[in-house]
């Protein structure tokens, strides 16, 4: 009896996997800020001319989506109901809510922002792309060496050493902190602080870093007692930086 009921349960998420997959397989378009979300009308106006061209375009395994100009794409799973788990190719996970509305209207949520999108009778635009981090050997990651407090020290990207990375003010101190217990601390820009979890993968070459709205995959490429460069895949550049001393 058991065994029937676990059979029968497998099926039932089987298929609801499947109908899932083909309910959203195609491309959807941004519709409105959905109508549960509190904002003015100044607000709603910049909101609509921000994301008009917004578009999320689905196969049975792949994703790209694109916002404001700016394009992402990787693969997708189910986790749940309504949460779905996205892999970018640019190397990093993060978790989605996708919920139907009616047969051709979804509500997508992300991190903290919600967008009503209707499906598009146009085709499909699905890039598939490689994991950047694929191009990337990276050093075997021996845990002892990484402890401590790093402080950034300028990039590399396309061969051109830069002391500024984008977003960053050249006088502003970032800094990156592994302790020994798994917790890592970013302190970047304006006095933020970001806090999650580091851990070696089982290939002993990424570095893991979990935080509370992503996980990140990371490539070493050079570590020693003085620097430490970093495989920053979002922007396919270099991430210098040198152990503090005190």
């Amino acid at each position: 009896m058991k065994k029937g009921l676990l059979i029968l349960t497998l099926l039932l998420i089987t298929s609801f996997s499947f109908a899932q997959k083909d309910f959203l397989a195609g491309k959807w378009k941004y519709e409105k800020i959905p109508d549960h979300i509190e904002i003015d009308e100044q607000g709603l106006k910049m909101a609509n001319e921000f994301f008009k061209d917004m578009t999320l375009s689905f196969d049975q395994n792949n994703y790209t989506q694109i916002v404001m100009g700016k394009s992402e794409s990787g693969t997708w799973s189910l986790i749940s109901e309504s949460t779905y788990e996205f892999s970018s190719s640019k190397g990093y996970k993060y978790e989605v809510i996708i919920k139907k509305i009616s047969k051709n209207q979804i509500i997508f949520k992300q991190k903290n922002r919600a967008w009503q999108l209707i499906k598009s009778d146009q085709k499909a635009a699905i890039e598939i792309q490689q994991n950047s981090l694929d191009k990337i050997e990276g050093l075997k990651i021996i845990a002892k060496n990484l402890l401590g407090k790093w402080f950034y020290n300028g990039r590399i990207k396309d061969g051109k050493e830069s002391g500024v990375i984008l977003k960053h003010n050249k006088d502003e101190v970032v800094n990156y902190e592994f302790k020994k217990d798994g917790m890592f601390i970013n302190n970047a820009p304006l006095d933020i602080e970001l806090i999650g979890i580091w851990k070696i993968e089982k290939d002993k070459k990424t570095l893991v870093i979990e935080s509370e709205n992503k996980t990140e995959f990371i490539k070493i490429v050079k570590l020693d007692g003085k620097e430490l460069h970093l495989y920053n895949p979002k922007n396919e550049s270099i991430l210098k930086f040198k152990k503090n001393e005190n």
